[in-house]
């Protein structure tokens, strides 16, 4: 477009300048006379046209210019209407997760399931051979190695000569004696334990029913996001207090198996040593009768 009117400007600017050279000239055989003075209008007024066309063109190229910027506005304008739109969109969503929390989450109840009861012993105490037990059992009592002590057969054979000849490591008499104190120290600890373990959840048996109670909850005041949170710390603390105890027990019942086992390898230990004393003696000492075979020096 520029280019153009460039063109025509140059091409009226060489015609007026043709004109204005032109002098004056007489009619010849009866021919038209170029007037000066009206050719010079005419130039002036070529010029003026031009000018005007000159002035149109810019202003068209600066209407398109305009043009070009509005739709570069536009489409800015249309981008973050796009933006506020996709805002508006989530704030929408994340209000209709909240309200469907609220409404649709305090339906619990098919998840309630009722807390086992505290199972409490009761043990026969006719003569006084069981005595503290039951109150040992249930949590009520802490003197369970005394309440072990009174139920089991106490040992006589406690004097020095006694013990005088025994040999850790080669004595049937020692062996039994550490089976009985190992019995002694484990079953004291799980009884501790057992009792341990009925007197906490007694202790916590109302604070374990409040949070019982607020999981279940069906008002918004609970079912909130930052409540329900907190619901969560509170029962990771409480199943970790019971894994705790739990584990205690583990530990009882893992040394009550230990004893066990040693129970039944001392007498497999004793069935081999009996064997081995049997052969040696009647290899050193044969009571075979005279001029008969030996076949019964490897009876046994």
């Amino acid at each position: 477009m520029k280019k153009f009117l460039k063109t025509l400007s140059v091409a009226l600017a060489s015609g007026a300048a043709t004109l204005a050279m032109a002098v004056p000239a007489h009619a010849q055989f009866g021919g038209i006379v170029l007037d000066p003075t009206q050719s010079a209008h005419a130039v002036q007024q070529i010029y003026n046209e031009d000018k005007s066309l000159l002035n149109q063109a810019q202003q068209i190229a600066s209407g398109s210019q305009r043009n070009l910027t509005l739709i570069e506005q536009l489409k800015q304008d249309v981008a973050i209407a796009q933006t506020a739109l996709n805002t508006y969109q989530q704030s929408v969503t994340t209000y209709n997760t909240i309200f469907n929390n609220l409404k649709y989450f305090n339906t619990k109840q098919i998840w309630h399931t009722a807390e086992n009861a505290l199972l409490h012993g009761s043990v026969q105490n006719t003569y006084g051979e069981t005595a503290g037990l039951q109150a040992q059992m249930n949590g009520q009592s802490q003197n369970s190695s005394l309440v072990w002590k009174i139920m089991n057969l106490a040992i006589s054979g406690t004097s020095s000569s006694f013990w005088s000849q025994e040999v850790v490591g080669n004595s049937q008499r020692l062996s039994t004696l550490a089976h009985i104190e190992a019995m002694d120290a484990a079953s004291s600890q799980c009884l501790a334990a057992s009792g341990a373990y009925q007197a906490s959840r007694t202790a916590n048996l109302q604070a374990n029913t409040a949070l019982n109670t607020s999981v279940y909850d069906t008002s918004n005041n609970t079912n909130s996001e930052v409540e329900q949170l907190n619901l969560l710390n509170m029962q990771n603390a409480q199943r970790m207090e019971e894994e705790h105890a739990q584990g205690q027990l583990h530990a009882c019942m893992a040394a009550q198996a230990a004893v066990t086992n040693m129970d039944k390898r001392n007498e497999a230990s004793l069935t081999l040593n009996d064997a081995n004393y049997k052969i040696t003696q009647q290899a050193n000492n044969p009571a075979y009768l005279g001029n008969s075979s030996q076949t019964w020096t490897t009876y046994y």
